[in-house]
This record gives structure tokens, C-alpha cells and sequence, in this order.
């Protein structure tokens, strides 16, 4: 349902979120290729795969597009891949036992990599910025919808790209790149740095946004507050607080079907069955949403809330299959029902290992947990 073979634009075998879809996703495939490799460590040919069909397109400049079309090519309505790039080459990499193949492409790899803090960055904060609420992925992010392009510095575009950072180093230290992989980890400690700096409010004691033409924090409550706490970028008393007061608490992030995409009191908070303009980002449950949030808990000390998401999240698929023989793209985060893209399977695979990581506080793809830690 998932896996296609090189058609048309895309030279390499590939992955697609199954349903309406036959492009090549950033986000979709490249968690699809988390999940396959956990299963089985041959399948890291599709996560190198992703990097190749990608890097076809990458301009001189580094520039990429977060989606291929396999009749028509670049898919323009997402101006820049999410900042995934190093982590799928490294994960791909290690799953495969060979790092030999970027050797040809490190060059435009880096480009495609450095791309954002270049052109879509601010330079008052150091921060990285999503070009739109679409390019996000999250589309209508409360945080993201309304705003001008290029301007928001979320914490979820800044966690992926310091991992990015750190999946280039640990790359290019492997290739014997040593002046690079040491740049590479210096804009991962610049860019943590500048979130604890920017993003982090120590009065309300969350990561929020921030919006670099207001020169403001955009204080929603949103998934995007969590990635910070994926990404291992706070300390264990931020993670304490955030997680706390805003997901453990009642009426913000956590239900009972998992967590919400954004609080139950922000005023743009709905479970509307949206698919367009946007998918609903504004507070269905989102699955691998909560399985970045799972192993968040994981990381900071909260087995118990890790174990009771994974259970909620996994009876969620398993009752959709049950009743409607599919699962679907999100979840009413007060009833349980499902919503947008009904005979979806794309990131939802992730649920098939989060109880078990869960119950065993492990990451499938290890030794992915070196990100966290460099």
C-alpha cells in the first residue's frame, strides 16, 4: 500500500502515504521509512531512496522541494523540504551498515541541509523559520495559519533542524569530514542555544513560536511546542514543567485518545473533518504526533504517560480497522472518531511499535538515540 516502484520523476523505488496519493512526501515517507526499518533493517533502501529522489531536485543553492510528483516533478507547493534530510541519511545509513553512498552527493546534501538558516532564517534571533503553515505539514497550525510567509521560527522547524544538524556531524564524521562535521555540530549547539533563548518562556514555561517580523512569541499551545522535548533540546526541569503543565494538565494537550494536536482552550481549538484547505491541525490526534510526544516522555522521565499514550493511540487504529477495515489521517481528540483521509496508511505504521517501545522505554531505529545526545 505504501511502497511504489521508480515511476516517471522519481528514478528510485519509493514511498507514499497510501490513499489519494502517488507523490513523495517529506514527512510522510520519511516516517514510513522509521517504521520499516524497525522491522526489518534492509528496508533502509528507502530511506536512502528518499534522500536520492529528493536530491534530484536540489537547486545550486540548496533549495528542495518537500514534495515529487511522479508526472509532473518538483511539487511547488511546499517551497522547502522539512529539515530532514541528514537524519534520513543517517538513518538510512546505519540501517543498511553503509555510509559510502553520500560520499557522491555530500556536497548537495549539505546545501539542501544549510539551506534554511541561509534564506529562512532571522538574524536578530538565529532562529530557522517555516516558509508557511503548508510547508510545515502541520497546515493549519494555530501558530502558522494568517501570518506572513517566512516569518515564523516554530519550535517544531527548529528540534527538526538541530537534529538534522547533528545527523549531518555524526555523517560527515564518518566520511572523514572533519572540518564539516565540526561546523555541523557547532550550528547545533548555535540553534539550541538561540530556542532556549527565543522560544523558551520561563514565565509560562513552555517553548512557544516566534514570529520575526512582529518580533513576538505566539503564545498557542500547539503539537509544535512539544518538538523541543523530541529533539532533547530541553533540560530536564524545562521538560518537567512543559510537560506538566501543559499536556499532563487537564484541558491542554492530553485527552482521553491520545494528545491533541493543539490545547482545548486555545480559541482556534476544533475537531473539524477538514482534508481542504488544510488538514486539521488545530486539535485532532495526530498519530505520529504522539509518538514523537511518546518517546519525548520516554527521554524525560515519564514512563507511565509514555505507555498510557502509546494504549490509547494504538486502541484508536486497531477499533478503526476493526469498524471500518482502514484506519484514517486523525482523530476526534474528545470522541475517539476518525476524521480526515479515511483508508490512510502512511505515519500511522508507527503505531504498530509504540507500545512495545513504550513498555521497553527503546527507540526501533537505534542507535538513533545518538541525535539526542550529541
Amino acid at each position: 500500500r505504501v511502497l511504489r516502484k521508480a515511476n516517471g520523476a522519481l528514478p528510485y523505488d519509493y514511498i507514499v502515504p497510501s490513499g489519494v496519493y502517488e507523490e513523495q512526501w517529506d514527512w510522510d515517507a520519511f516516517f514510513v521509512g522509521l517504521h520499516l526499518i524497525s522491522v526489518d533493517r534492509a528496508d533502509g533502501i528507502y530511506l536512502k531512496n528518499w534522500c536520492m529522489n529528493f536530491l534530484r531536485y536540489t537547486e545550486p543553492d540548496g533549495q528542495t522541494p518537500g514534495g515529487i510528483r511522479p508526472w509532473a516533478g518538483r511539487d511547488a507547493r511546499l517551497y522547502h523540504i522539512k529539515p530532514l534530510m541528514g537524519q534520513a541519511a543517517y538513518y538510512a545509513s546505519i540501517s543498511l551498515g553503509d555510509f559510502g553512498w553520500i560520499a557522491p552527493v555530500w556536497d548537495k546534501m549539505a546545501a539542501c541541509v544549510a539551506y534554511r538558516e541561509r534564506l529562512m532564517s532571522d538574524k536578530a534571533t538565529g532562529l530557522v523559520k517555516w516558509w508557511d503553515g503548508l510547508e510545515s505539514g502541520a497546515d493549519n497550525n494555530p501558530s502558522l495559519v494568517r501570518r506572513y510567509h517566512n516569518s515564523v521560527a516554530a519550535g517544531d522547524v527548529n528540534g527538526f533542524m538541530v537534529l538534522d544538524y547533528r545527523a549531518m556531524a555524526i555523517v560527515a564524521d564518518t566520511l572523514g569530514k572533519n572540518v564539516e562535521a565540526d561546523a555541523f555540530r557547532a550550528r547545533a549547539r548555535a540553534l539550541t542555544d538561540a530556542m532556549n533563548a527565543h522560544l523558551w518562556d520561563p514565565a509560562d514555561m513552555t517553548y512557544y513560536s516566534y514570529d520575526a517580523v512582529e518580533k513576538a512569541r505566539i503564545r498557542c499551545v500547539t503539537y509544535s511546542n512539544l518538538i523541543p522535548l523530541w529533539a532533547g533540546i530541553a533540560s530536564a526541569e524545562q521538560a518537567r514543567a512543559l510537560i506538566e503543565r501543559y499536556v499532563l494538565a487537564p484541558g491542554k494537550l492530553w485527552s482521553p485518545f491520545g494528545i491533541r494536536s493543539a490545547a482545548k482552550d486555545e480559541p482556534a481549538f476544533n475537531n473539524e473533518n477538514v482534508i481542504k484547505p488544510y488538514s486539521n491541525w488545530s486539535g485532532p490526534v495526530w498519530p505520529h504526533a504522539n509518538w514523537m510526544a511518546m518517546h519525548a516522555f520516554i527521554r524525560y522521565g515519564y514512563p507511565e504517560a509514555a505507555l498510557t499514550v502509546a494504549e490509547r493511540v494504538t486502541k484508536l487504529c486497531l477499533d478503526d480497522l476493526a469498524a471500518n477495515n482502514m484506519m484514517h489521517e486523525n482523530y476526534h481528540s474528545e470522541t475517539g472518531a476518525p476524521l480526515a483521509a479515511p483508508d490512510f496508511v502512511s505515519w500511522n505504521l508507527l503505531v504498530a511499535q509504540m507500545i512495545d517501545e513504550a513498555r521497553t522505554k527503546s527507540f526501533k531505529p537505534d542507535p538513533a538515540r545518538a541525535l539526542w545526545n550529541r
